[in-house]
């Protein structure tokens, strides 16, 4: 009996193993990506503007739920643009700051003074004057990337109070 059995043995000994099956093979797995989450974009603010004029300085604020647009010009120094937000807001420290309306468009970089201020100096010339005065004409201005901007400020016309602050802001500036 072990005689017949020795010819079988042998082939058995001798054939090459089975290619390993799942059972022995790990196929590598990437690791779980969490899904991208996107902040809920910022809904824009609609501000009403406030006008002082004086012998030092002629300023002009757009301001609602505790956000606010502060345009400041004195005589002599350039004008100046200070974005206050009611939350603070994370992010570089260099900030766009764009601006579109009815009577045109412009930009700035603007820099981040606190986590809840961004501020800009326009200059002391033409253009500058030229930014505030499409700025009292109404229209969007946004601070930060196109694709998620830290604030958007709805800006109303300003009407024949900002005409008059206006006035005041030149007589300061030439």
């Amino acid at each position: 009996f072990i005689g017949s059995l020795a010819p079988i043995l042998v082939m058995v000994g001798c054939t090459p193993p089975p290619p390993p099956g799942d059972e022995g093979r790990r196929e590598a797995s990437a690791p779980a990506v969490p899904p991208l989450v996107r902040p809920a974009p910022r809904q824009a603010i609609r501000t009403s503007w406030t006008f002082n004029t004086g012998e030092d300085e002629c300023a002009a604020v757009a301001a609602a739920a505790g956000t606010s647009l502060a345009v400041t010009v004195r005589r002599d120094m350039p004008i100046r643009l200070v974005v206050s937000m009611a939350a603070p807001a994370h992010g570089p420290s260099s900030v766009p700051l764009r601006f579109t309306g009815p009577a045109g468009a412009w930009q700035v970089a603007a820099h981040r003074t606190t986590a809840r201020q961004i501020s800009v100096v326009l200059g002391s010339d033409e253009t500058a004057l030229s930014h505030v005065l499409v700025l009292l004409s109404g229209g969007v201005l946004e601070a930060g990337p196109p694709a998620q901007p830290m604030v958007s400020l709805v800006i109303s016309s300003s009407d024949a109070q900002g005409q008059a602050w206006f006035d005041c802001a030149r007589r300061k500036m030439l």
